[in-house]
């Protein structure tokens, strides 16, 4: 594979394990620091605020500030993060730094990392595309699942917050060597100094403006059941401490991971759209008889059949892309669509701290499951005589 390839994986890794880590974390943080759920909520709110301003940004101006400059900012802010995170208890300087951090509150993500490197990935690997993006989010949710155990290693440690604190240091030092990585990468860049979606064709702007609109679809009620909101869920519903959430969340991500494998080679024989739309309408079945289970056991073992096939489609969503758009269009398709994913997830964590604290706790599960389900056969009669297969 291209070097640049390897240090694409490398760099995911690195961040979705400290992205997996704070996303247990930081709701339970919250709790520790006298926060209500309402508050909880507008904080994960805020962290997908932060993601669509990013991508906002590189969508405007990725190709006139560059890229890789935007690439070395975001790292810089997610170091920035991690020492506010880790050193105040001050509820306006932990907005702002959840604000700035970029983080993911899921095991996937939405934010210009993944943007630009989901995009400039096709200019490297070539009729391996499905693969390497199958490795990629392979080696992602595999590293989450290792940031999702070691959030629990302070329960182990007494709990005391100055363990939970010290946690951000590593998510603040990992910031640090993603601005090393990103320094190094090559060949990222697009052509000419455009902004936003100028000089692209008539097509790829009605493909970017109807995927946006579907992928919002779906955002909104994924935004409903983020790895946050399932960790703060377990913690108020069944009493799930942090050592147990750190466990379970591990395994869940463990789980996602091997379903990764198989999405591209289920992919080379049905077809990316149809692997993306049958193993989602599976998965969101599953999702709706999580809370139904009626206990911690069933609830488990329902999420972690929804795991089973839920992330299948992402590689394939991504391999859907890059079939449809060209290697300039990319990575603006990927800006522009993950920020209307972002913006669909935005009131996801203010309609379930509500919920939550108004003991509805079954309500944000069969709310998402069915609007996702209402995604998959949209897309799926919108575009299946685009796409080989």
């Amino acid at each position: 594979m291209h070097r640049s390839v390897y240090l694409i994986l490398i760099v995911k890794g690195l961040r979705t394990f400290v992205f997996g880590m704070v996303s247990v974390l930081t709701p339970i943080y919250l709790a520790m620091l006298g926060f209500s759920p309402t508050y909880v909520g507008a904080s994960i709110f805020l962290v997908v605020l932060g993601n669509v301003f990013s991508n906002v940004l590189l969508t405007w101006f990725g190709n006139v500030i560059g890229r890789r400059r935007l690439l070395i900012i975001f790292s810089l802010l997610i170091f920035i993060s991690g020492i506010l995170l880790s050193s105040s208890s001050l509820y306006p300087v932990l907005a702002l730094a959840l604000f700035m951090g970029n983080i993911s509150t899921t095991g996937t993500e939405a934010g210009p990392f993944q943007s630009i490197e989901v995009g400039v990935l096709p200019r490297f690997t070539g009729n391996r595309l499905g693969r390497v993006l199958g490795l990629y989010n392979l080696i992602g949710y595999s590293a989450s699942s290792l940031g999702a155990l070691a959030s629990s290693l302070p329960a182990y440690l007494g709990d005391k917050l100055v363990f939970v604190r010290s946690m951000y240091l590593i998510y603040a030092v990992v910031g640090l060597v993603m601005v090393i990585a990103y320094s190094a990468l090559g060949n990222i860049e697009g052509g000419g100094r455009r902004l936003g979606l100028r000089g692209l064709g008539r097509t790829a702007v009605a493909d970017i403006r109807n995927l946006s609109m579907l992928f919002s679809v779906d955002a909104f009620g994924g935004g409903l059941v983020t790895q946050s909101l399932l960790s703060y869920w377990f913690y108020i519903r069944y009493g799930v401490t942090l050592r147990e959430l750190g466990l379970v969340f591990m395994v869940v991500n463990v789980v996602t991971a091997i379903s990764l494998v198989i999405a591209p080679l289920i992919a080379e024989r049905i077809g990316n759209l149809r692997t993306m739309v049958y193993t989602h309408i599976i998965s969101n079945i599953f999702l709706i008889l999580i809370p139904l289970a009626g206990s911690f056991t069933g609830s488990l073992a329902f999420l972690l059949l929804r795991q089973s096939v839920s992330q299948m489609d992402v590689p394939t969503r991504q391999a859907f892309m890059a079939q449809i758009f060209s290697d300039e269009e990319r990575v603006p398709a990927n800006a522009v669509t993950n920020t209307a994913r972002s913006i669909g997830s935005l009131p996801g964590p203010l309609i379930v701290g509500d919920l939550i604290s108004q003991g509805l706790y079954s309500l944000p599960f069969i709310i998402s499951g069915s609007l996702k389900i209402m995604y998959d056969l949209t897309i799926y009669l919108m575009y299946r005589g685009r796409v080989v297969k």
